[in-house]
């Protein structure tokens, strides 16, 4: 509990300083419904955001998401912050491309996969994934993320380019540890960038009949 309690002051603290001056604002839209909006800022290894949905069906994921990365040499720390719907801290580090902790309150919220030691190595945590999404400037290579409950393995299928746009049609795969959203637990998404002039202008996930944008503003 005394390292999740130190987590979260870090976490707030790296949220409202400096890396968030200039943020990257994206609309989270369900069909022509804004849900709510999606703050990013940094790059790499040191980056961060904030997920705000006030306006979804029948209130029931309304919340907050912050989650941020920092670095120190090879070492990086996860952290993460869920209120609304579900309340949930999750703490975790990394050294040399290996998970050395993880931390999660409450501890009916952990998996088989929040042990450090079933995790593969090479791994991204959720701001550095979304870090590689929205400051590359096409099609990414294959990316292996671990948010301290499971690890989900993306690949782009396809791409093509259109004028100064380019179209990537990207695989989002749960490959251990529970699937998203109780109790259907899915497993399999599809996932599709948008790159205009090499800025991602948005990105979607679909799966389970329902299909969410990004869109960058």
């Amino acid at each position: 509990m005394r390292r999740i309690l130190s987590a979260l002051a870090l976490l707030l603290a790296f949220t409202a300083g400096p890396v968030w001056a200039e943020p990257q604002t994206y609309a989270v839209a369900l069909g022509g419904r804004q849900l709510g909006t999606l703050q990013f800022n940094g790059q790499s290894r040191n980056a961060a955001f904030l997920l705000s949905l006030d306006n979804a069906p029948f209130g029931i994921k309304n919340g907050s998401f912050k989650a941020a990365t920092q670095s120190r040499g090879t070492a990086v720390s996860y952290l993460g912050s869920n209120r609304g719907s579900e309340t949930r801290d999750i703490a975790i580090d990394r050294a040399a491309g290996q998970v050395t902790s993880v931390a999660i309150t409450p501890a009916s919220e952990m998996t088989k996969m929040s042990e450090a030691g079933a995790v593969p190595a090479g791994v991204l945590f959720p701001p550095e994934l979304f870090a590689a999404l929205a400051t590359g400037k096409s099609c990414p290579a294959p990316l292996s993320l671990y948010d301290g409950r499971r690890v989900v393995q993306i690949a782009t299928q396809s791409s093509r380019e259109e004028g100064a746009s380019v179209f990537c049609d990207i695989s989002y795969r749960v490959v251990m540890g529970p699937g998203y959203v109780s109790p259907f637990y899915l497993k399999s998404f599809g996932m599709a960038l948008v790159y205009r002039a090499g800025t991602l202008a948005k990105a979607s996930l679909s799966g389970g009949g329902f299909k969410v944008h990004l869109i960058r503003q």
